[in-house]
């Protein structure tokens, strides 16, 4: 008896095994998509502190230029749209544009205090000025490294 059902019902049986496939497969590669759209970000925020890095401990304004590219990329790639197969993906999509800013952020004040370098004049207004600018680079690169932080946590990775 079970074989004459089989028999009959054997087109729709094909059918629906290659739908629950197509299904699968379709849940499989949003995943993957995720993944791979999380990793570029990942690799755009490492090559932008590796960037900031070399102008920090060197202090070549060239690096600022690439900084600038970095900076561009990393924006482009925190515009990042998750599926809900990716636990926390609205946190993580926010977290990654929050990411992004603060890099621009920081990037914006180093290069106003490398424009005030280059036209160095010993005023006072201008050494407090640099000062001031330099502290809130500072507290800007901590809070992007913060934010980097919360961002690879949603992701479930640790350092």
């Amino acid at each position: 008896m079970n074989m004459k059902i089989i028999k009959k019902y054997r087109a729709l049986l094909i059918i629906a095994l290659a739908a629950v496939a197509g299904i699968f497969f379709s849940f499989y590669r949003m995943y993957h998509d995720d993944i791979k759209a999380l990793n570029r970000f990942m690799a755009s925020y490492d090559s932008f502190e590796r960037i900031i890095s070399f102008h920090t401990d060197r202090g070549w304004s060239y690096a600022l230029d690439k900084a600038g590219e970095a900076v561009i990329e990393l924006q482009a790639r925190a515009s990042l749209r998750l599926s809900s197969l990716i636990r926390s993906e609205a946190e993580l999509m926010d977290q990654a544009r929050e990411v992004a800013d603060l890099s621009r952020r920081e990037l914006d004040s180093l290069r106003a205090v490398d424009a005030l370098v280059r036209s160095r004049n010993p005023d006072q207004d201008e050494v407090a000025k640099e000062d001031e600018l330099e502290k809130e680079c500072s507290l800007l690169r901590g809070k992007r490294k913060a934010a980097y932080v919360r961002f690879r946590e949603l992701a479930g990775l640790k350092d």
